[in-house]
């Protein structure tokens, strides 16, 4: 009787951890899913007509996209912990609707992915973020304000900046270069612009160039896993 038992309890045991497992793998697959939306929804507007030929596409369901993003990112600075930043890259991501390889795109241009970069109007870290800005922000979007020396942790300065790109381009309500504009130059003087010059400032080209030069070499790294 003991033996059946155990066997029995052994059979529960073994079913919990069965459920378990797909559970988790259901919610894996359920974030996958959703980072894939976000991924591609903001692709297809920073390329407009031009998603359909580009690299970025090439990349859809990638099951392996986050290993490649962990590597470019040890790649650009070893001493950075690439699996953390790319889970809050995703994150962000996936909660504000970006393509990730945007926001890294951001970091190539604003900082090279030297977190404790400090600009000469005193912005600071990876995403280049003035502290009065970064404090403005999280007031306003309920985000805990850990203060300007926070802004050098990898992780929360690109929350931080994320979160002000979202504001910006809901602001703008522009689905082009505007709010990427308005990231480098502030919101009020890219309104003080005539209409048709504020999609021409070199920022975005800058911007842009590396966001394809990223997408090359994720390819690359694809090739190599």
């Amino acid at each position: 009787m003991r033996n059946v038992k155990n066997k029995i309890s052994l059979l529960l045991s073994l079913l919990i951890i069965f459920f378990a497992n797909q559970g988790c793998q259901n919610l894996s697959k359920k974030n996958l899913d959703m980072n894939e939306a976000a991924r591609t929804h903001h692709a297809r507007q920073l390329l407009q007509g031009d998603y359909s030929k580009s690299i970025a596409k090439e990349f859809e369901k990638d099951a392996q996209f986050t290993s490649y993003l962990e590597k470019y990112i040890r790649l650009e600075n070893a001493s950075l912990d690439s699996e953390e930043l790319s889970k809050s890259i995703l994150q962000v991501s996936r909660d504000y609707y970006y393509d990730p390889v945007f926001l890294l795109a951001i970091v190539k241009t604003e900082s090279q992915f030297n977190p404790f970069a400090i600009g000469s109007a005193g912005e600071i870290g990876l995403m280049q973020i003035k502290p009065d800005t970064a404090e403005w922000i999280c007031h306003k979007k309920k985000i805990e304000w850990r203060g300007a020396e926070a802004l050098k942790d990898p992780a929360y300065n690109v929350l931080v900046g994320a979160v002000y790109f979202h504001y910006l381009k809901k602001s703008l309500r522009a689905k082009g270069s505007h709010y990427i504009n308005a990231y480098n130059m502030g919101i009020n003087n890219l309104q003080r612009l005539p209409a048709e010059n504020r999609s021409k400032h070199p920022y975005y080209d800058r911007v842009l160039a590396n966001y394809h030069g990223i997408y090359q070499q994720l390819k690359k790294i694809r090739q190599t896993i």
